[in-house]
């Protein structure tokens, strides 16, 4: 007696087998781009190939046990469609441009959508059944996956629509490697590029990156728990811990204040300085933006929306195409956007904080003493700007400063103190200045802002704490900070953020120094800039190799989700020691 196959297994191996032919059509239109009736011909097989690859997609979604589960599943698949979609309806409209146009200067476009197009076949495929399910639930209860998976997501989409011909001025310069390379700086809020933005991307492709920003500064998890909120979705208890966890909420009850808090301050920080951006640049000329007709209100809207959003979230892009280095010397730009850096990057807890004081003092109640964190954020946050600023004016004074009027220098130097930790903007040529101001800026980026904040580094509370472990070993008592003594386990903390940075900046920057022939100091500029989110350059970003592209990508991926958060995705549970070691001294020195 022959028994039948079961349907399930003759379905898994039918999807298979069309995967596998998809796959080696697109590979073959990869290796020979644009030949005419070949390429039609691949492209109709793929067409056609894509329908029960479609179905068997679908076909996967109702295998989900649990009704939450199951509707995760089915809005992840129809998203992976749909996308598949358009990135097949964008190589069909290529096709269509190359029949009239030379070919040649589509080649690199047909293979990066052939790339993409199999990317998102094969996450589609890896979706399927139960497995998409178990890797949810393992993700969703862990907030540090739940980080690690959310960034790397929007970045990858964000990296796809950017490569949409909707999105691009000129569909022929498009590569998927440098679009993933915008997308993901721009949802780490780095601001690094390897495109001119104003030059490159349509007004469509310059509002996602400006989404894109948004998204990164705010923090997925916190967006979409404020979404949830607002139309009145329950949270589960577990999701609640979850958000707790994420936005360091005292208690469950005061959640959703503290998110929904968060939202708020961003949007109405970014609004006030947005309206007086947007009063500078009606009344003065303002560099052009090609993706904007020639309407000077337009542009002075867009101008003024996507500045001060990139600001505050400490990102460093510009819509200009040459940035922001024709308002060296204006005082309203240059002190709205320090202001905006500054706001974005002594954190959400703190803004929160200083709104609650006002308010009570409005109230005419009793003021009632700052938290250490927020005395300690404001407090290195200040001699941070001050010392940094002094700095410059000092080292580059006669040599990037040198073409500035007095007032001009004075601007510069504060308005760098402020974008070099963080957030990326320059208004002189950061490749001129002297090596030592270079040094200085990496130990500056390093550093970063506060916790809580949009922006990266080891932060200046970690600064703070080690700077009182030091000086506690020195005295011999314990670790305290202005008036109060500190938890041994906030200075173990801060001790391994700080080694684990540092071990894994030497590791990339050493990686980079293997594949990339620039000056080392070059390199090591990049590095510290991508790690710490902040977005400086030299210029070397559009010299990178692919290769180079993309450890400068992984950097920027680690540096804004944390090395701790990285440590804790990838390890398991952790389980109590059970034998207790005994003690012996080890010397140190």
């Amino acid at each position: 007696m022959v028994l039948a196959p079961e349907p399930a297994a003759s379905a898994r191996k039918v999807d298979g087998l069309v995967v596998g032919a998809l796959l080696s059509a697109l590979s073959v239109d990869f290796a020979l781009p644009l030949r005419r009736g070949l390429s039609l011909g691949l492209l109709v097989l793929v067409t056609l190939l894509t329908l029960p690859w479609a179905r068997g997609v679908l076909r996967g979604g109702r295998a989900g046990p649990d009704a939450s589960r199951s509707l995760e599943a089915w809005s992840f698949r129809i998203a992976v469609l749909a996308l598949a979609a358009i990135v097949l309806g964008a190589k069909w409209w290529l096709l269509g441009e190359s029949a009239t146009s030379p070919p040649e200067y589509f080649i690199g476009s047909s293979r990066s959508y052939a790339v993409a197009l199999g990317l998102v076949l094969a996450v589609g495929t890896l979706g399927s059944g139960l497995r998409l399910t178990r890797f949810l639930a393992l993700v969703s209860d862990h907030p540090a996956r739940l980080i690690v998976l959310s960034f790397g997501a929007v970045g990858a989409l964000g990296g796809l629509v950017l490569s949409l011909p909707v999105s691009m001025q000129r569909l022929h310069e498009l590569s998927l490697i440098d679009n993933l390379f915008m997308a993901f700086s721009a949802v780490c809020v780095t601001g690094l590029s390897v495109n001119n933005l104003a030059a490159t991307y349509t007004w469509f492709g310059q509002g996602v990156l400006c989404l894109l920003i948004q998204i990164g500064g705010l923090g997925i998890m916190v967006l979409s728990a404020a979404i949830a909120f607002l139309t009145g979705q329950r949270l589960r208890v577990k999701s609640h811990a979850v958000f707790a966890e994420l936005v360091d909420a005292e208690s469950l009850a005061t959640l959703r204040r503290v998110i929904l808090g968060i939202v708020a301050s961003t949007l109405v920080i970014e609004a006030l300085f947005g309206l007086v951006l947007y009063q500078r640049f009606t009344s003065g000329e303002v560099p052009p933006n090609p993706a904007i007709p020639a309407d000077p209100a337009a542009n002075a809207a867009w101008a003024a929306v996507f500045h001060a959003v990139s600001a505050f979230c400490n990102a460093g892009f510009s819509s200009f195409e040459p940035g922001l280095v024709p308002f060296v010397g204006d005082p309203v730009v240059m002190l709205s956007m320090t202001s905006l850096i500054v706001l974005g990057g002594i954190g959400f807890p703190v803004l929160q904080e200083l709104a609650g004081r006002a308010w009570v003092a409005a109230r005419r109640r009793r003021q009632q003493r700052m938290t250490l964190h927020a005395r300690v954020a404001l407090g290195s946050t200040a001699l941070l700007l001050a010392g940094v600023t002094g700095a410059y004016l000092l080292l580059e004074w006669r040599s990037a400063f040198a073409e500035l009027g007095w007032h001009e220098r004075a601007l510069a130097a504060l308005f760098h103190s402020a974008s070099c930790r963080t957030a990326g903007f320059n208004v002189i040529d950061v490749g001129a200045m002297r090596p030592a101001s270079l040094m200085l800026t990496c130990v500056a980026m390093f550093i970063g802002a506060c916790p809580g904040s949009c922006a990266g580094g080891i932060k200046t509370t970690t600064f703070a704490v080690l700077f009182a472990s030091l000086r506690s070993e020195l005295q011999g008592r314990p670790a305290y900070l202005l008036d109060r003594e500190l938890a041994p386990a906030t200075t173990r903390k801060a001790i391994g953020v700080a080694f684990s940075s540092f071990s894994l900046l030497s590791i990339l920057l050493f990686l980079l120094l293997l594949v990339e022939a620039h000056p080392p100091l070059d390199l090591a500029f990049e590095v510290f800039s991508a790690f710490s989110t902040t977005g400086l350059s030299t210029g070397i970003t559009p010299d990178l190799s692919v290769a180079g592209k993309v450890l400068v990508l992984l950097t920027m991926y680690i540096g804004r989700i944390g090395p701790l958060t990285l440590a804790f995705a990838l390890s398991g549970r952790v389980e109590a020691a059970r034998l207790q070691l005994p003690n012996e001294r080890v010397l140190i020195g």
